[in-house]
């Protein structure tokens, strides 16, 4: 990349001419840029832009905004990235130039690009709410992905559809996430590699969730493992946990192994044991600390579960720094 270039995007502001918010977007999306959050000047109208670094491959950025008047912005994308949008508030519009074509992104739509270059017109309307989440991962780890979308795209730039339910729970976990600084990475890490093995598999034509599971049941089985998710030192029990999704003990355990491929307790050890191995990569905390930040009282038993997951030893990790 060179200097000076966007790490997304080059902006350029159309209408009107010289906007401020076209500079400062081009000051955030550079890439040695610290800025992580755009607010919008009031006197332009009210939102913010906000870009989350979440590893060295994987950025998210999430805008929330309306305008008191049109707004039209230039983007340049290039061949350097791969990325999924997905719009919760207004349609976005945009026209690619050089062929003439006009795409719109309704409410609950997903847009996946990168595959290809392509300058494109983003069109803002006066006083309307724009609400999205997009995800920026380098095209190399992502590369089967790109791959599939790019033959399922032919020549098109942008591939538009409807995002399935499991794609819309991902999302939406990934706006909710609670968690700050160093976990927060963790788990936001974690969803866009859970959205990627849904995407390729939905993409297939597979179907993500069997029949034998009602939308409601679907829905609270996403709750648990939300809960999960966000309570890894103290996590409910079985009993517990059941009662605060209002699902009896055996749909939980039946239908939380059918949808995510593991059984509660396994998939609870299994994230713990990702966050371990994320906070010893750093070379900076210890074995000991690294098992009770994550919930393992047990040092004896997490490390059996370490070697077992990751072939080694978690002592290997520390000091590294």
């Amino acid at each position: 990349m060179k200097s000076g270039e966007a790490d997304w995007y080059d902006i350029e502001s159309l209408k009107p001419q010289h906007h401020a918010l076209a500079e400062g977007l081009n000051g955030l999306y550079r890439p040695q840029s610290t800025k992580n959050k755009l607010q919008i000047p009031e006197q332009f109208g009210q939102g913010y832009w906000e870009r989350i670094k979440v590893s060295s491959a994987i950025e998210i950025t999430v805008c929330e905004m309306y305008f008191h008047d049109n707004v039209e912005m230039r983007s340049s994308e290039q061949k350097g990235s791969f990325k999924w949008s997905y719009c919760l508030g207004a349609p976005i519009e945009w026209q690619v130039r050089t062929s003439k074509r006009d795409y719109r992104l309704n409410h609950g739509e997903l847009s996946v690009f990168g595959h290809q270059p392509a300058d494109c017109i983003g069109i803002y309307q006066a006083g309307i709410p724009y609400y999205g989440i997009t995800v920026k991962a380098d095209p190399h780890l992502f590369e089967p992905v790109r791959n599939l979308s790019s033959l399922a795209g032919r020549q098109e730039p942008f591939q538009t559809h409807i995002a399935t339910p499991l794609m819309q729970q991902i999302f939406l976990e990934m706006l909710r996430c609670s968690f700050e600084d160093r976990l927060k990475r963790i788990y936001l890490e974690g969803k866009v590699m859970e959205l990627t093995a849904v995407y390729m598999h939905e993409a297939l034509g597979k179907p993500a969730v069997r029949a034998a599971l009602s939308r409601t049941d679907v829905d609270s089985l996403f709750r648990a493992k939300e809960i999960l998710d966000h309570d890894l030192l103290a996590a409910p029990g079985i009993q517990e946990l059941s009662m605060r999704v209002c699902l009896n003990e055996y749909k939980l355990k039946k239908g939380f192994k059918e949808l995510f491929g593991m059984p509660v307790h396994a998939y609870l050890i299994d994230s713990r044991l990702k966050a371990a191995h994320r906070l010893l990569e750093d070379g900076s905390i210890t074995v000991t600390a690294a098992a009770v930040m994550t919930g393992f009282s047990n040092p004896s038993f997490f490390a059996e579960k370490f070697r077992q997951k990751y072939g080694s030893a978690p002592s290997r990790y520390f000091g590294r720094a």
